[in-house]
């Protein structure tokens, strides 16, 4: 459950406390501070963005006697909020789509938002990760949305080696083809080289990887 925590109070709990519902294009709030209806989609991409919008109202609603916000100022923050780096769509053609996934738990959204985001012929990994991070973790959780993997050598003593990403696809018998490379950049050229108009390419595994998409 989502909880947020309240100094010298309970934390409150999503779905006992504070909630959601889906109402097609709009969706609906509940919470301590009442009920609120109508409300536009986040800007950010994924269905999980209700979920943390609920959570971003039940700690307004804490706050309220602090820290007032007018609704007004909470629609307008909903239809301009901006998250670089998660779930980010590039303009143009093939689809390119960055996301800092570099656990497993990031890296199932990062599935189930690919999984809700349309059909593509093939969906290419551009994937960069630091050694001490559970690589295989994440391999396992995109691996069913991957099609074909660029593996990138990240920079720094913390940075794994394509050869070593190479390797955790085989030992997790991972058997789509992937093609290692120096860094991001020439990955993600290779990427682009290779797809369709139809095509997606998803940037992941650290901050550094989406970095290194930017160029």
């Amino acid at each position: 459950m989502e909880e947020i925590h309240r100094t010298g109070a309970v934390p409150l709990l999503l779905g006992r406390d504070f909630g959601y519902v889906p109402q097609g294009t709009q969706w609906s709030y509940w919470g301590p501070a009442g009920k609120r209806s109508g409300l536009a989609h986040p800007a950010l991409r994924g269905a999980i963005q209700l979920r943390n919008a609920s959570a971003a109202f039940a700690a307004l609603d804490s706050l309220r006697e602090r820290l007032p916000v007018a609704m007004q100022d909470v629609r307008r923050a909903l239809a301009q909020v901006e998250l670089p780096g998660r779930f980010q769509v590039l303009p143009g053609r093939p689809q390119v789509v960055l996301d800092v996934a570099h656990n497993p738990a990031a890296a199932a959204v990062l599935a189930s938002n690919l999984g809700a985001s349309g059909f593509s012929p093939e969906t290419s990994a551009v994937f960069g990760m630091l050694k001490d991070k559970d690589i295989a973790g994440v391999v396992r959780a995109l691996a069913p949305r991957i099609t074909r993997w660029h593996l990138a050598t990240l920079p720094g003593p913390r940075g794994a080696d394509a050869s070593q990403l190479f390797e955790i696809l085989r030992n997790e018998n991972i058997m789509s083809p992937a093609t290692r490379h120096p860094n991001v950049a020439a990955a993600l050229v290779a990427a682009k080289k290779e797809a369709a108009e139809n095509d997606k390419i998803v940037v992941f595994g650290s901050f550094l990887t989406v970095a290194g998409a930017y160029g």
